[in-house]
């Protein structure tokens, strides 16, 4: 039985994936583990966009807790990637430096094209689709593709998320209308560059990123699901969707914490990483989101396993 982890160093959440793999190549996932690390924090506020010493040692101390989970294990292959805040990062070399003396894996800086591709391979091989649009709301980007006939034809990554969105706009707390409306403008202007974005329309959002996993999440607990973290293809209308953000964005700060419980540390960033997804399912009359547990590690892992 050989063993592959996947260390994913987000822009708000570092997270692992251990798989065990049989002879025939068969794949079982045995450990998921998520730390939140907010690495992308600080960077919008920084002209240099440096990656802040408390977020790199925050992260620096989540990889230590994901290698006490996978280094007895036999047969091992470690794979580390990066994304979007340490794409941006003007001291992105030092970062991976202190990764590799820690880890000895060499961390792969995913292109933001990249990163998309590997969320459609992850959504085209666990669900059962042909025409749909995949957006994967990260901290500092998020990801955009149009499939047809279940095959990827345009994909974009845009460089912001919903850390470096919510210390844009504001949109921590209760978010005022003179920003709310200036967050709407500066989204739509990003969407109405994309030539192909109208193609979208009418289509199913498949929905990857830890922003809309919330979502789900709360919307399975509400529903009495004995596992809520078991949301991988479960749907949603758009118009639940977006009375949910409706209702949070109401709320102060507090009031999010409160309502959010298990996701609370959510609550200051999830206006800021859900305003683009709205505006997107409403600009773009998209009847459903479909939400998805797969995404860039597991198309990382079915690009490895099938070489």
């Amino acid at each position: 039985m050989k063993h592959l982890a996947i260390i994913d160093l987000g822009s708000n959440s570092a997270r692992l994936s251990i798989q065990a793999v049989d002879d025939q190549g068969h794949n079982t996932e045995i450990k998921r583990m998520k730390i939140m690390t907010r690495l992308a924090e600080g960077m919008g506020q920084s002209e240099e966009k440096k990656l802040q010493p408390q977020a790199i040692e925050r992260t620096l101390a989540a990889i230590q807790t994901f290698m006490r989970a996978y280094q007895d294990l036999p047969d091992l292959k470690v794979t580390g990637i990066a994304t979007a805040a340490v794409r941006a990062a003007s001291n992105q070399r030092e970062f991976l430096r202190q990764v590799a003396d820690l880890t000895g894996v060499e961390v792969n800086v995913l292109s933001g094209t990249k990163e998309a591709y590997y969320d459609y391979l992850g959504v085209a091989h666990s669900l059962d689709l042909t025409d749909y649009m995949i957006c994967d709301m990260g901290g500092g980007s998020f990801e955009l593709v149009l499939a047809q006939n279940n095959q990827a034809q345009h994909l974009i990554s845009i460089p912001y998320g919903a850390v470096s969105l919510s210390e844009k706009f504001h949109s921590a707390d209760r978010i005022s209308a003179y920003d709310l409306f200036r967050f709407q403008n500066f989204i739509q202007k990003s969407f109405d560059q994309l030539d192909w974005f109208e193609k979208g329309r009418h289509l199913p959002l498949v929905l990857l990123g830890g922003a809309n996993r919330t979502v789900g999440r709360c919307k399975l607990f509400d529903e009495g699901a004995i596992d809520p973290e078991q949301m991988h293809g479960v749907v949603m209308p758009t118009t639940e969707f977006v009375d949910r953000y409706a209702s949070w964005l109401q709320m102060s700060l507090a009031e999010r914490r409160a309502d959010l419980e298990d996701e609370a540390d959510r609550a200051d960033i999830i206006i800021g990483g859900l305003t683009p997804v709205v505006q997107m399912l409403t600009h773009l009359n998209m009847p459903e989101v479909i939400f998805s547990d797969s995404g860039v590690r597991e198309g990382i892992i079915y690009e490895m396993l099938h070489e």
